[in-house]
């Protein structure tokens, strides 16, 4: 069986006042993937927000995992479809509703949250099939 993961971002929307962000927006805007998991995952405007606030190559958020310098929209996307569709799934830590899907794309996509090399990408999933979060650990 084959789904979609949808894409709900406006075309325009800004975080912290940055061309990049509303450029990496545009290009994520309307597009389509398809993934083989029999189930679909929604990347929504505030856990794209989030990805790009504390995991985005330029964010200063500290202890957390960094996506690699170059790492476009499109290559999230990319990423994330390809962990959904072959990664590891989990029932979410600590009680909370959701999943935590891992994939280990044996090559380098950022740094860990000490700061050394990632291979391995976590998305976290809600209830509603609902990206909250993705990150390399």
């Amino acid at each position: 069986m084959t789904s979609a993961l949808r894409l709900q971002l406006p075309w325009r929307f800004m975080l912290r006042g940055s061309l990049v962000t509303m450029l990496l927006a545009a290009a994520l805007a309307g597009s389509q993937a398809q993934v083989d998991t029999g189930r679909s995952v929604t990347l929504t405007e505030r856990a794209f927000r989030h990805i790009v606030a504390r995991h985005w190559p330029t964010s200063d958020a500290p202890a957390a995992g960094k996506f690699a310098f170059g790492t476009t929209a499109s290559s999230l996307q990319a990423m994330i479809n390809e962990a959904v569709a072959d990664g590891r799934m989990r029932p979410n830590t600590h009680g909370r509703p959701g999943a935590i899907i891992e994939y280990d794309f044996h090559r380098k996509i950022g740094t860990n949250s000490r700061g050394g090399p990632a291979r391995r990408l976590r998305v976290v999933i809600g209830p509603e099939n609902e990206v909250i979060t993705a990150f390399p650990f």
